[in-house]
């Protein structure tokens, strides 16, 4: 069950009554000063990161702690501060929270951006296109020879916690079944953070209600992200009624960490 904790917060910027606060926060990966300053420069507006628990320093998540907790737990840091209403820039898996607190608390929100992110991971990750699969090229020879290729691993979730991560000589950081087929290859160094929640990524899928979402919404993707590849944002931001879709040429993942000016300027308009 849900218990409300304090979790870590930085704010960047004066909140003050009447004026724009961006909130962003991430299911794996820590927000710090610098991402506080890199959203502030991206908008000229105050922002709040906000850590749930098991990242960076906020208290350690419960083993039952999943997607919807870490989205009560960035309401609650809404309130605590005062805030009225804020805008959610989920940006990459940060997205996923942003689809949820989008659904859940659609009237702590004035609008959603949602960055390099697709509504079901599962399905992402069957598509060869995305470098994160197990049947990109990079990678599916080697998991064959291995038995580690699947050609009906992505059709159900499955059970989740029946699942494991190995590491494959020449390939990384594998999450599979148990001694089954390979879900998710990760090429970089995978944080302990993301270890533990991948089997509720994994288990994730927004399609059946993101309907439901009535904040205005920025669907933002790099037509050059190896990650997600175009197909999946725009199945994204069909699926959202109130959405706009811009694709930002020869960007990749995170386009924001660029500081494009193209970026800034869309998302300053919206």
């Amino acid at each position: 069950m849900y218990e409300e904790v304090p979790v870590e917060v930085t704010v960047g910027g004066t909140i003050v009554p009447g004026v724009p606060v961006i909130c962003a926060a991430h299911p794996a990966d820590a927000l710090t000063g610098r991402a506080v300053k890199l959203l502030q420069d991206t908008t000229g507006m105050p922002v709040v990161c906000v850590n749930p628990r098991g990242i960076g320093s906020s208290p350690p998540a419960p083993a039952d702690y999943d997607l919807e907790d870490m989205v009560d737990d960035i309401e609650a840091a809404r309130r605590r501060l005062g805030i009225d209403r804020w805008v959610f820039w989920g940006i990459s898996g940060g997205g996923w929270l942003g689809q949820i607190y989008g659904r859940k608390y659609p009237q702590s929100l004035t609008g959603l951006i949602l960055e390099s992110i697709c509504p079901c991971f599962r399905v992402r990750l069957a598509d060869p296109e995305c470098i994160l699969s197990p049947f990109h090229p990079s990678w599916r020879e080697t998991l064959a020879s291995r038995g580690m290729i699947g050609a009906d691993s992505h059709e159900e979730a499955g059970d989740a916690g029946a699942t494991e991560w190995v590491e494959v000589e020449s390939v990384g950081s594998v999450f599979r079944r148990t001694k089954g087929p390979a879900l998710f290859v990760s090429p970089f160094p995978v944080p302990d953070a993301m270890r533990r929640i991948a089997p509720r990524l994994w288990s994730f899928d927004a399609r059946p209600w993101l309907g439901e979402i009535r904040a205005p919404a920025l669907v933002l993707v790099g037509d050059s992200d190896p990650l997600v590849p175009l197909r999946h944002a725009r199945a994204l931001s069909d699926a959202i009624p109130t959405a706009e879709l811009v694709i930002l040429k020869n960007a990749g993942h995170s386009p924001v960490m660029q500081r494009r000016p193209d970026l800034i300027e869309t998302v300053r308009s919206f």
